[in-house]
């Protein structure tokens, strides 16, 4: 319990629908010591009703994630560590989502692997909104062959049940589905799933499975698609979920496979191909991922700097940043450097924008320059704000460095 504590505060989110925050949890159990500790043991612990929130998806359509309660929460995640423990050692060496010491890196290095070792016919599998349809009863059934102890099962039976609030009214208990946002439900989802890895695994075929992405790797095209019909057979025979016929697709790696946000290419720098001179495919980062980048990118840096300058810095760096830390050495160079330039254009833009007036204009070169520009040339042009980004004085006023030192980043500084 203080392992689940420790990780439901680190997480932090949102509250619930009794509107406890994380920094309350650990007030909570100092003032009521044995409170939930003693509710579980006895059989009278019940969870409360899950906020429904909805976050939008790349398609236009949007995703339902279920809010816990903080209490809810924490019990959850004392549930969760124990399962992961339980279950780690008959999880397959090809499932990588949410298990201790693997990430999404290692699922792209083993697809990269399969699919360089002849590998190289895909097939995407794409379960149709699979936390939503999770059978109960399957779930059950398979908790119960490993974990003998009743309470337990019946505890994960109310996680399941726990009935959704939505705009403040209650709905009736749950009867289908595990809630995406619940600590539980990963865990939950590999159990499920290792049913149909354990069945791959048997049959030697190459795959890699992410949580609920999944990617099966075959010699042929033909060969894909037997393997499919199998899988989907089993899928929807045996553990009652449903593969989705327009999104679940066989391809030869390339350009067109889609892992995790990843593709693969054989178009890649020279330096990366000498590091690895057995590849003839690399990682690289999907086309979508890139176009929702520019597209975020673009509404970070509007012109009118919405919340200030000092906040579009801040968001400009945490996106940045995490961006290419999570895609690593997969960014294309050249796509890189020129994302850059706009970036920087971009930011120069904005900046001009913001200077407005010629006497804030006059002001914030002679900041930058040892010589203001005559007035006529910048500081009372009536050009666009686009074509004045390109301006030798600005250009040269707003260097890379100069630009560097104010606080600003793109793509090169963290790759």
């Amino acid at each position: 319990m203080k392992r689940a504590l420790r990780c439901v505060c680190a997480n932090k989110g949102s509250a619930g629908v009794d509107g406890m925050k994380t920094a309350d949890l650990l007030p909570f159990i100092k003032s009521h010591p044995y409170l939930i500790s003693e509710s579980v043991r006895t059989g009278k612990y019940r969870p409360s009703p899950i906020r429904r929130v909805y976050i939008p998806k790349d398609n236009g359509e949007q995703r339902p994630l279920g809010i816990p309660t903080v209490v809810d929460r924490l019990i959850q995640q004392a549930t969760a560590q124990v399962l992961s423990d339980a279950y780690e050692s008959v999880f397959s060496d090809n499932s990588f989502g949410f298990r201790p010491k693997r990430s999404c890196k290692d699922a792209i290095n083993r697809a990269l692997a399969y699919v360089n070792d002849g590998y190289d016919w895909v097939i995407d599998l794409d379960l149709s909104k699979f936390f939503d349809t999770v059978n109960h009863s399957k779930l059950l059934q398979l908790l119960s062959d490993r974990i003998k102890d009743g309470r337990v099962i019946s505890l994960i039976h109310k996680f399941l049940r726990a009935p959704i609030c939505e705009n403040g009214v209650v709905g009736k208990k749950t009867a289908i589905g595990t809630p995406q946002g619940g600590c539980i439900s990963p865990v939950l989802a590999n159990i499920l799933l290792n049913e149909l890895d354990t069945l791959l695994d048997s049959r030697g075929i190459r795959f890699v499975r992410y949580a609920d992405d999944m990617v099966i790797m075959c010699h042929g095209k033909k060969a894909a698609e037997r393997i499919l019909s199998h899988v989907k057979k089993y899928v929807e025979e045996k553990l009652f979920l449903k593969v989705n016929e327009t999104k679940t697709k066989i391809v030869r790696a390339g350009n067109d496979t889609q892992f995790l946000g990843f593709a693969f290419t054989r178009s890649v720098a020279a330096w990366r191909r000498k590091e690895y001179p057995l590849r003839t495919l690399f990682a690289t980062v999907h086309r979508k991922k890139r176009d929702k980048l520019i597209k975020v990118l673009k509404e970070l840096l509007d012109r009118r700097a919405k919340g200030g300058i000092e906040r579009v810095k801040v968001a400009l760096r945490l996106k940045l940043r995490g961006w290419c830390n999570y895609f690593g050495e997969a960014i294309p160079i050249s796509w890189r450097d020129g994302v850059d330039q706009w970036i920087r254009r971009r930011i120069r833009q904005l900046l001009w924008k913001q200077w407005k007036k010629p006497e804030n204009r006059r002001r914030e070169f002679c900041r930058r320059l040892w010589k203001a520009p005559p007035d006529g040339a910048v500081a009372f042009s009536s050009n666009r704000y686009w074509r004045m980004s390109e301006n030798w004085y600005i250009h040269t006023a707003l260097s890379n460095k100069q630009l560097e030192r104010e606080g600003w980043s793109w793509l090169s500084l963290y790759s």
